[in-house]
């Protein structure tokens, strides 16, 4: 058992082998090891299994090469700041009164919330007692950092932190009238700005699409049906106790979801995509209004 928990840890997997109940300081919790170490060396696991490939092989590298790729560095940068502006939002909001952690200390709080905000980019474990009774600030937060999701060829979904960065980018180029898009002396493809693009509206579509179908078959709150239909885009696993009461067609709606978030959004597009024949002919430009 110890050896499969923490495969799937590392492989951003929802699932594990516990069962039963713990008690911590006296309150029951159903789910994996809730003590500090466990979630330190677990989330350890999930951070580095969200961190992708290249990432890893780039890093194990440093000590020759003494240099990392634009990607490595912005992935970093991203994750980490992810993780941090949702534990700090997570244990903000559930601090308040009536919070779940208000009976926890202080530091028992922030390990707790880090390590929810550490899950929520995919691995989908509920660290906190009484998951489905988080404050709607919270589910906000999580639905944030699970739409985005774990970096590029990792092993999360989401639209990717790849995807994110390249998006605020482009914004933050164009705010400061720049020809084109660049971070630390390097341009950005106009090719990689569409793609960007491209997987946004297309997630943001399925994920719209998916919770209307679950709204219009499930007496269930806006909320609790984009939570589900996030969490399976991101192959989470997180839920606020709605799996179970899917009826067969809103289940095939959440495989289909977890099966395209798995895949990826530009990577389905391109599969069914017709090679395009040669352009002959430009076509002049015209504006079109938008903001």
């Amino acid at each position: 058992m110890p050896f499969f928990m923490l495969f799937r840890r590392f492989c951003n997997a929802g699932f594990d082998l516990f069962s039963g109940t713990q008690d911590i300081h006296g309150i029951p919790f159903t789910g994996i090891p809730n003590d500090t170490i466990s979630l330190l060396v677990l989330g350890g696991l999930i951070f580095l299994g969200g961190l992708g490939i290249p990432v890893l092989a780039d890093i194990f590298t440093w000590p020759q090469s003494r240099r990392l790729t634009l990607h490595t560095r912005i992935t970093l940068v991203v994750i980490v700041s992810l993780i941090c502006v949702g534990g700090v939002g997570i244990w903000f909001a559930e601090t308040r009164s009536h919070g779940l952690l208000t009976h926890e200390t202080m530091p028992r709080q922030f390990v707790l919330a880090f390590f929810q905000s550490i899950s929520a980019r995919t691995a989908g474990f509920a660290s906190i007692p009484s998951f489905a009774s988080i404050s709607p600030a919270s589910q906000q937060v999580l639905m944030m950092l699970m739409f985005i999701g774990a970096a590029p060829a990792s092993m999360g979904g989401g639209i990717t932190t790849g995807t994110f960065a390249v998006l605020v980018i482009a914004v933050w180029s164009y705010a400061r009238r720049r020809p084109s898009p660049r971070i630390g002396n390097r341009s950005i493809a106009k090719e990689m700005i569409h793609k960007a693009l491209a997987v946004l509206t297309i997630s943001l579509t399925l994920v719209m699409l998916a919770t209307w179908l679950l709204l219009v078959t499930h007496p269930v709150g806006f909320h609790v049906a984009l939570f589900e239909v996030i969490s399976a885009f991101a192959t989470c696993g997180l839920s606020l106790d709605f799996t179970t009461d899917l009826n067969p067609f809103g289940e095939v709606i959440i495989m289909f979801i977890m099966f395209w978030g798995r895949l990826g959004a530009l990577t389905i597009v391109i599969a069914l995509a017709q090679p395009q024949a040669p352009q002959l002919v430009e076509y002049p430009e015209e504006k079109i209004l938008i903001g």
